[in-house]
């Protein structure tokens, strides 16, 4: 106790300076664990924080992309359009590549497909902005909503639809104010709806924003 005491009387006698150096020889590892262990912490409190909002819509470009401007307008500008709830959030991947008529894919591709599959496989993804091209590979994969399920004839009536074998697959958007404001990739920019898209009502909300 003495010896501790010494040392304490020692320390309390250096300049500011000197305590900080003093500090930093001595305790820097613990110091450094102690940092390291809040942030994980903060990081943990957050993503629990963020994984308990409700998910407005979500969606993923896939073989297309717009500007970071337009990102912006799918994410912070619908979600003021739906009232800006602190315990609410739109997700949006940004643009990803699948090359369908591969031999193989690369490595880009595999990832791009298993978001995509992941996504799909826990119900979380609600929307794919594509282009028209790859509308019959995901056909194939039966993940395509026939539009007539979700929304009236006249709503519909009043977009420009792309249909196949009489269902309702996909929207073309090259025509639409968010093309016209934040240009599109691919020459023929649709949208489709993930066939068990988690919220309906959400989805028509979201189509009658963007196409409006």
């Amino acid at each position: 106790m003495e010896r501790i005491r010494e040392e304490w009387a020692a320390f309390l006698a250096l300049p500011g300076k000197k305590k900080l150096e003093h500090i930093w020889i001595y305790y820097k590892w613990y110091l450094l664990v102690g940092i390291a262990v809040i942030c994980m912490l903060v990081s943990i409190a957050g993503t629990v924080a963020e994984n308990r909002k409700e998910v407005l819509i979500s969606g993923i470009f896939i073989n297309n992309s717009t500007s970071p401007e337009g990102y912006a307008h799918l994410m912070g500008d619908y979600w003021e359009y739906c009232g800006g709830s602190d315990d609410q959030k739109v997700e949006l991947v940004a643009g990803r590549t699948i090359h369908f008529d591969s031999e193989t894919l690369s490595q880009e591709d595999a990832a791009a497909f298993m978001i995509v599959s992941s996504m799909i496989a826990a119900k979380t993804l609600d929307y794919i902005i594509t282009d028209e091209a790859s509308l019959d590979d995901f056909q194939e994969q039966e993940i395509i909503m026939d539009l007539r399920e979700l929304l009236p004839a006249e709503t519909l009536a009043k977009w420009d639809t792309i249909e196949q074998d009489g269902a309702v697959i996909a929207l073309r958007l090259d025509n639409t104010a968010f093309a016209e404001h934040y240009p599109l990739s691919a020459d023929r920019s649709c949208i489709l709806i993930v066939a068990n898209a988690p919220s309906g009502e959400g989805v028509a909300r979201f189509l009658e924003y963007l196409m409006k």
